[in-house]
């Protein structure tokens, strides 16, 4: 269905709702009960886990205030950058959340009509679910769904940054909603971070597939959603093919909370041991190392790099991530001025690596004083750069021929200095 048909639909049914003050019946399933005209919720009882006492790691970290109806500061953003890396919360004060909409374009059109929000109780999974069956009961649907995320501190979302909490925020605009300034973790964002260079997709599926190693059977394509919603309230009797694709989307919102709640304790364990992280579950060791350093662990963030450096021929990493991981580790070390650490690392940098043949360069001149060696690297790493640069894979107008003529230039000027360097020596009797 593209947005002129849907369009065409919602002002459809929005024609044949106006003047309606009372619901039509409908007959729900058992465990949904109707609190508010339009306006359905169940608690459901999910999975059970191994569920940490609190969350402290980076995933917490990289929180940020979900919205602002003011121009206060959050107190607790502040919080977090004061305490560290020994900043925790309670599990059970995050709230995990989903919508379903009536599209996936967002803005003023689009509305939401199903919400998912999970919390730990103990080990617990508990779900609740509010449906909003009919236009006229948004507000008080809206409402229901603000007071549920309201219950915790924390909100964690599927990509609920650039979606979820965007709509949510217009659609209670519109109604005259004040949402409270909540923290928002988006787990997306450290899902990119740790296999998006491996992964064609990071969507939610594809992550339940590679990380949580799970498919689900019986399922409903998230395309199909808005069609049913919309669908279901423009008949006044229900077909029994439509109870069951609404039992889907129910379902299907639920499955997303449930691999929410997953991929969130997983990624909490990767943080908490970043070297299994990196050998067993495949997370990209240079993004992690980042985000570690980021949070205030850099010894930790060093022996991440070091372990991975001092075994890598035990494991099947590619020559590309052994190769950034030397780069990465050997930035460290000379900011740590560990002289011996640098020099190991530039030294087994292989040949044809152009950051490496420029390191060696200028560690032979400047550490070594052997200029005759520090120029063979030199000519080397200028062969390298031209190569790349005539290879015709990089376009002329990218930033990285920018960066690769730089190089050049710079190894010119250093291959003209070392040559003069070695003729004066030359013609000193």
């Amino acid at each position: 269905m593209n947005l002129k048909e849907r369009l065409a639909l919602i002002k459809s049914n929005e024609k044949n709702n106006k003047g309606n003050s009372a619901p039509r019946p409908r007959k729900m399933p058992d465990n949904w009960r109707n609190i508010l005209p339009y306006v359905w919720i169940r608690e459901i009882q999910g999975p059970i886990f191994i569920v940490p006492p609190f969350f402290y790691s980076g995933i917490i970290r990289s929180a940020r205030p979900s919205e602002r109806f003011s121009e206060q500061t959050s107190e607790t953003e502040g919080d977090i950058d004061s305490q560290g890396s020994a900043f925790r919360i309670p599990a059970d004060r995050v709230i995990f959340f989903d919508l379903e909409t009536t599209g996936l374009s967002g803005g003023a059109g689009t509305y939401a009509f199903l919400s998912t929000t999970a919390r730990f109780e103990g080990r617990n999974l508990v779900l609740n679910q509010v449906f909003l069956e009919d236009y006229p009961g948004e507000r008080d649907f809206l409402s229901m769904v603000i007071s549920q995320l309201s219950a915790g501190d924390w909100i964690a979302s599927y990509n609920g940054a650039t979606f979820d909490i965007p709509l949510l925020r217009s659609r209670c605009i519109l109604n005259g909603i004040v949402m409270p300034i909540r923290m928002h973790v988006d787990v997306l964002h450290d899902c990119r971070r740790f296999w998006g260079k491996i992964l064609d997709s990071c969507s939610l599926a594809s992550m339940e597939k590679f990380v949580l190693k799970s498919t689900r059977e019986f399922d409903i394509p998230g395309s199909e959603i808005p069609r049913v919603w919309l669908d279901y309230v423009k008949s006044d009797f229900l077909s029994e093919n439509q109870k069951a694709l609404m039992e889907l989307v129910w379902q299907h919102n639920i499955l997303d909370v449930v691999s929410l709640a997953r991929l969130f304790l997983h990624i909490e364990s990767l943080y908490r041991d970043p070297y299994r992280a990196v050998i067993e579950d495949s997370v990209d060791p240079l993004s992690l190392a980042n985000r570690i350093c980021k949070l205030g662990r850099l010894e930790e963030a060093k022996s991440l790099l070091l372990m991975i450096y001092r075994n890598n021929k035990e494991h099947d990493l590619s020559r590309e991530i052994i190769r950034e991981v030397q780069r990465y580790l050997a930035k460290l070390a000379r900011k740590d001025k560990d002289l011996d650490l640098f020099s190991e690392l530039v030294l087994s940098m292989d040949s044809e690596f152009l950051y490496g043949c420029v390191a060696k360069a200028k560690l032979f001149e400047h550490t070594f004083k052997d200029e005759k060696t520090a120029l063979v690297w030199a000519q080397k790493a200028h062969d390298l750069a031209c190569n790349s640069v005539n290879s015709g894979t990089i376009k002329r107008k990218d930033k990285e021929m920018a960066a690769q003529l730089s190089v050049i230039a710079s190894l010119d000027h250093r291959i003209a200095r070392l040559e003069r360097k070695i003729a004066n020596r030359k013609s000193i009797p």
